[in-house]
């Protein structure tokens, strides 16, 4: 009897394991849900500036401590402690001394000014010819006027001698351009133009132009040449000698003929 239940069971089984997998088959293949696809989130409207929260997050507390608040005298005396390694605090002299900009101000003005004047004195003093009339130092407390009356007068002396320093070699530059400008005179050589006209003294024939010369009156021509008043008779020989040698070259050419020199063209009277 077991054995027919069971094989009458085994259809049933069979029978049923289709079903289930039919099911399934079917509930894979629907779909209940929408197919429409899913609508877009909404968008906030930008606005025109940051708006801040009417409100913080959090309530504005006091913040945790251990123990019992401080006092308002417990609080003075806090501000008043000095602490290690720290600013001094507020209400002491330290700490106005160390926050005043309007003291470091003048306190860094007169460092300057004190190096300035020390440096300018011990220049003076190292410098000038007439060391043996400053004053000395220990003056300067018993009558100190006296002392920068003394200083004055030294300082007097020394600035003089520099404008007759000075003057003396403006005199010798001068004198030394003339020199050579005498020396060129009577030597015949041609007399360097600068580009604004030369730096050499001026002879009178181009300083007075037709006016006197030497041996003349003004507005009188003389009947003496002018190279002749101004060159010596070493002068006359050393032009003729230069005269001489600026005669034209001659040379001969092919045909036998002797032509004289003819200078290269330059373009622009340079090259």
């Amino acid at each position: 009897m077991a054995s027919l239940r069971l094989l009458t069971r085994g259809p049933g089984l069979a029978s049923h394991s289709k079903q289930l997998q039919s099911r399934l088959l079917l509930s894979a293949c629907l779909r209940h849900a929408s197919t429409a696809p899913p609508p877009k989130p909404r968008l906030l409207e930008k606005p025109e500036r940051y708006n801040p929260p009417s409100h913080p997050s959090r309530a504005r507390g006091q913040r945790p401590s251990i123990g019992a608040p401080l006092s308002e005298e417990e609080r003075r005396a806090q501000r008043r402690r000095q602490y290690p390694h720290m600013m001094p605090p507020e209400g002491t002299f330290m700490h106005w001394f160390l926050t005043h900009r309007t003291l470091h101000m003048w306190i860094t003005v007169s460092i300057l000014s004190t190096l300035i004047l020390t440096i300018w004195t011990q220049d003076f003093v190292n410098t000038i010819p007439f060391r043996d009339l400053l004053p000395p130092n220990s003056l300067a407390l018993s009558h100190p006027i006296q002392f920068v009356r003394q200083y004055i007068h030294v300082y007097q002396l020394h600035s003089e001698n520099l404008s007759r320093e000075v003057s003396e070699r403006r005199r010798q530059k001068v004198e030394d351009v003339q020199k050579r400008a005498q020396f060129r005179k009577a030597h015949g050589l041609e007399e360097p133009e600068g580009v604004f006209g030369g730096w050499t003294a001026k002879s009178d024939e181009e300083v007075l132009g037709g006016g006197m010369r030497e041996g003349g009156m003004p507005g009188e021509v003389s009947s003496v040449p002018a190279a002749a008043v101004d060159q010596s008779p070493i002068a006359r020989d050393v032009m003729a000698a230069v005269a001489a040698e600026k005669q034209p070259e001659i040379y001969v050419d092919f045909e036998g003929n002797e032509r004289p020199v003819q200078e290269a063209k330059k373009w622009f009277g340079i090259w």
